[in-house]
């Protein structure tokens, strides 16, 4: 069976944040026309743009039920946070939405976390072998490093090289547990130690600590394993959402 891949367009972070903006109290027929106006100042073909659209709806307004709780917690933290905050939330939305956007952060974390710098080919190879060798798969990988270094979490340098931009410290409280969340929901495990939440590979351009005092006041289980063991699930555990 052909794995889906979906997310075949770049995507700027002001489209992102028009959508959030938007959201409250918009038809889905309106945000369609909504978005579509606002796009064609940057997206002229009208397939392009149609594209860019899907992306930004499944990113952000047509979500499962599974996460509409997780989402509304977003837009609830929207307001509060200032606009480096906010492309987290977008991170995060983007990594629920598409397995795809996902496992090519995945593999960019796992390599930057082994070198300084990622060939754009290396990353290519990894998603074609797990995605089959398709141009789809090709156009879909470059459409996700694409929006990463719009969203200046990386950069391109000669060869078709990037490298990392300093991590981005996320401090926010409310944040921090938002995304753990996040880290639990795309790892598919229903617990995970503690500390391997901020080290997941998918948060690779975040820096953030967490305690087992801010994890207690979340959406969070904890099993304690022995005298320095905490394992953190969710309540409800962790449900296909994708």
């Amino acid at each position: 069976m052909v794995k889906p891949v979906g997310f075949d367009q770049k995507i700027k972070i002001h489209h992102l944040d028009y959508i959030a903006r938007e959201f409250n109290n918009t038809e889905r027929k309106v945000m369609y026309e909504k978005l579509d106006e606002y796009l064609s100042g940057d997206i002229r073909g009208a397939k392009a743009r149609k594209n860019a659209i899907t992306i930004l709806m499944k990113i952000w307004f047509l979500v499962p039920d599974a996460i509409k709780n997780l989402r509304q917690r977003a837009l609830e933290l929207w307001p509060t946070l200032d606009h480096r905050e906010r492309r987290v939330l977008h991170y995060g939305m983007t990594l629920l939405a598409y397995p795809f956007f996902k496992d090519v952060a995945a593999e960019m974390g796992n390599l930057f976390g082994l070198q300084n710098e990622v060939p754009s080919v290396q990353i290519g190879r990894k998603m074609k072998g797990l995605y089959g060798d398709r141009r789809r798969v090709e156009v879909a990988t470059k459409a996700v490093l694409m929006s990463l270094k719009a969203w200046g979490l990386i950069e391109l340098g000669k060869g078709n090289v990037y490298t990392l931009l300093e991590k981005q410290e996320v401090t926010n409280t409310a944040l921090k547990l938002w995304l753990a969340e996040v880290v639990l929901r795309v790892s598919g495990y229903h617990y995970l130690p503690l500390e391997m939440i901020p080290a997941a590979q998918v948060v690779f351009p975040f820096r953030f600590s967490l305690n087992i005092r801010e994890v207690e006041t979340g959406n969070f289980v904890i099993n304690r394993q022995g005298l320095d063991m905490q394992l953190v699930g969710l309540v409800g555990g962790v449900r296909e959402y994708a």
